[in-house]
């Protein structure tokens, strides 16, 4: 099957024969998944412009952070 849409309380999967099924989210919880067509791996690139004006400091405390914030991003 192949999920079509997922909502809040259901996701609906289409069957190959093109029935729609509708599952409670709360039954699928239970259930074991496989999923064999998995989507690439996927990325995303932020641009962004820092002063010449800024102090070597701030620039490390900047860089820092983004590394601390991708690494939670990355789980």
């Amino acid at each position: 099957m192949i999920v079509e849409e997922m909502n809040i309380l259901t996701t609906v999967f289409l069957r190959y024969d093109m029935e729609k099924i509708y599952y409670p989210n709360s039954v699928l919880l239970t259930k074991p998944i496989s999923n064999f067509y998995r989507s690439p791996d996927m990325s995303d690139v932020v641009d962004f412009t820092i002063d010449a004006s800024t102090s070597v400091k701030n620039v490390a405390a900047l860089k820092k952070a983004i590394q601390t914030v991708s690494k939670f991003l990355s789980y």
